[in-house]
């Protein structure tokens, strides 16, 4: 449920405890029985009849619901006090005690309705109990009629403040440097000169019309109406508005601009004077809203207020039209008084209900030269840039088809090249190490390694014998330990005469075994280094493909980044929006308590009160993203993804009707404020 609903049951309730006709015993008796289904369509008594009926079951529900909420909050406090603990089971599903507001179609019919069996009970003749009845009945569709048309002025005022503060934050991204200004004249240009030709033309065919005037007259007026002031007709606005005649005073003294002002200026001074108007009607709508919204749950409209009733409701609405048209097109809204009859209060109430649906719309047409431009005004320079470098660019593609064809072929297959050749075969040949046991690093193979070694012990073994070593097997023995001393001590025998013994000796064939004995030895480090590769293999098969994998990562997660922030833009906004309103919810009732310390009031007053409602709208507004899931969701934001509770919604909603409260006080909705930061952890 919204505040428009709260507020339209908030004041059903008040009206019907005030009315002088109904009570709330007659409401209970009007809810215990209901017309005969028979007659309900035969006569427009019995629709009424229905009607009051059905009005009178929702202010028992609504009463039934109230009642019940406090039982529960009693309850849980005296449960709190006891030392139980309670679990918030119904923190997501409480709603209030609020109704729908009836559309304006149904309660243009129930005043309709109210016409017509006010006609017909007059010419009829009924019993002094139905007539009573008959009233009621009709005092309680015109009340609940009354405030539907009261609920509907506040949704239309807070309809009209969403597009202005739009309008303000576009202004305010203008106004925020040289380039941002620049670009505002450039877009505005083309209609500025189109005005301006129109204003030159207009006056030059008033000019016969005027009085003769001297040379010099008609050189000044064509100056001023040369001058490129006068691109900038929203800033001369204030002439008029401050009566001052152009003869006595010109609108650039009037906003006392200097003669020397340079364009940039004054497109400043255009900026500033639309927010300042655009700021102005914001705060006009927050005053009307508050002044609306100054109805309790007790039924009272302020503590220093009389009850209200329908003359001061019909009353509020009248004076909120009429602020804001003129006297001619009001002439038939004429003033409520107690001594109307109810006949013409429906017909009052009827005519209300045709101007009430225009309060936007009005509102939207007096502001039109504050509002920011169109959207083919913002777009136009982008769309011409966009359309030139379409067509250029299409016309070199056009004319370069082979080489784009050649890129993208060659892109495609280096690509191709680097996945399989980086990634996909160091991949299959873990997996077939894994699965197979096949080597994919092997240096030295078991079988090389031994024929070498046989090929020295055969080597050794001839030696030896040639020297008087017949034992084979004992040198072999010593071969296989690494000892060579058979050919090691002939080799330093025929080292002594090297020339001779290198061809007459056995210094060559000493050397040869001892080329072998390296061979051998280097074999057996390969060897090693072998087995250290093959046990390590599978680690270095997985990280060959790191780099590759790595660059993709990056690279995909880059692309994922760029998507996700646009298709994910709406909630990452919605974030950031949600931080600036509540941040201006905090420094609102900031600057309301530190005035009303002094007084020892820290209840808001109407304007700070239509504010708050405003900036509860934004908060309402901006929440329908938020996730409402019965399990943890998460919301875009601009540092990311951030997981939310469960039902974070309809608890964020609950949190904006603590903060729209007219019962509550600042310090308390500051404390609302605080609960939503721990307790929401996008905002934090």
């Amino acid at each position: 449920m919204g505040f428009v609903d709260e507020h339209y049951s908030r004041l059903l309730r008040a009206l019907v405890s005030n009315s002088q006709e109904i009570g709330a015993q007659q409401v209970e008796t009007s809810g215990t029985s209901s017309p005969d289904s028979e007659g309900v369509d035969k006569s427009s008594l019995d629709r009424l009849a229905q009607r009051s009926f059905d009005i009178s079951t929702q202010i028992l529900s609504i009463q039934m619901k109230t009642t019940s909420l406090e039982s529960e909050t009693e309850g849980l406090f005296s449960s709190l006090q006891d030392g139980q603990q309670q679990q918030p089971q119904r923190a997501a599903e409480s709603t209030g005690s609020s109704v729908r507001v009836p559309s304006l179609a149904s309660v243009a019919s129930d005043l309709q309705l109210i016409c017509e069996a006010s006609g017909g009970n007059e010419s009829s003749s009924i019993s002094a109990k139905s007539q009573s009845q008959t009233n009621r009945a009709t005092q309680l569709v015109l009340i609940s009629a009354v405030a539907a048309l009261h609920a509907h002025t506040v949704q239309q005022l807070l309809d009209t403040v969403l597009p202005l503060s739009i309008d303000v934050d576009y202004w305010n991204s203008q106004d925020g440097g040289i380039l941002t200004l620049t670009m505002y004249l450039v877009q505005s240009l083309p209609w500025r000169l189109y005005e301006w030709g129109c204003r030159v033309t207009a006056a030059a065919v008033k000019m016969p019309e005027d009085r003769p005037a001297s040379v010099s007259q008609i050189m000044d007026s064509v100056r001023r109406t040369l001058s490129s002031r006068q691109l900038f007709p929203d800033v001369t606005m204030n002439a008029s508005d401050a009566d001052i005649a152009q003869e006595e005073c010109t609108a650039f003294q009037v906003l006392k601009v200097p003669r020397s002002v340079n364009i940039m200026s004054l497109t400043q001074r255009e900026i500033r004077f639309k927010i300042s108007k655009l700021v102005g009607a914001q705060n006009k709508i927050a005053a009307m809203i508050g002044m609306l919204s100054q109805v309790s749950t007790d039924g009272s409209l302020s503590p220093n207020q009389s009850p209200p009733t329908m003359e001061i409701a019909i009353t509020q609405i009248v004076d909120i039209l009429r602020s804001m048209d003129s006297s001619e097109s009001m002439s038939d809204i004429d003033v409520l008084t107690p001594q109307s009859g109810t006949v013409y209060t429906a017909q009052l109430a009827g005519r209300l209900a045709e101007r009430i649906q225009t309060i936007s719309t009005r509102f939207t047409h007096q502001l039109y030269r504050c509002r920011r431009p169109s959207l083919v005004e913002r777009s136009w320079i982008l769309a011409i840039v966009l359309t030139v470098g379409v067509r250029h660019l299409s016309s070199y593609i056009a004319g370069h088809q082979d080489d784009f064809k050649e890129w993208i072929r060659d892109g495609a297959v280096t690509l191709q090249n680097y996945i399989s050749q980086y990634i996909l075969e160091p991949l299959r040949s873990a997996y077939e190490t894994i699965r197979y046991g096949k080597h994919t690093y092997a240096v030295v193979t078991e079988e090389s390694l031994l024929s070498d070694f046989r090929s020295l012990e055969d080597m050794v073994v001839g030696f030896a014998r040639r020297f008087g070593n017949i034992d084979a097997a004992d040198v072999r023995r010593r071969v296989e330990a690494g000892d060579l001393s058979d050919v090691m001590s002939v080799y330093a025998r025929e080292m002594q005469k090297p020339f001779k013994n290198a061809v007459f000796g056995d210094l060559v064939e000493a050397m040869l075994i001892q080329v072998q004995k390296v061979k051998v030895d280097v074999g057996q480090t390969m060897a090693a280094l072998d087995k250290l590769l093959k046990s390590n293999e599978l680690n270095f098969l997985l990280l060959s493909t790191v780099p590759a994998t790595f660059s993709l990562y990056v690279t995909g997660q880059w692309l994922l980044s760029k998507v996700s922030w646009w298709v994910g833009g709406g909630s990452r906004f919605t974030v950031s929006s949600i931080r600036v309103v509540m941040r201006d919810i905090d420094r609102l009732l900031n600057t309301k308590s530190r005035k009303s310390v002094q007084s020892g009031d820290l209840n808001a007053d109407v304007v700070t009160q239509g504010q708050l409602i405003c900036y509860t709208h934004y908060l309402r507004h901006h929440a329908q993203l938020l996730p409402n899931a019965g399990s943890s969701g998460r919301i875009k934001t601009a540092s990311g993804w951030v997981y939310t509770m469960p039902h974070t919604r309809s608890m964020f909603l609950q949190d904006i009707r603590d903060i729209e409260s007219a019962s509550f006080t600042s310090t308390q909705k500051r404390n609302v404020l605080e609960r939503m930061y721990r307790s929401f952890s996008f905002l934090k």
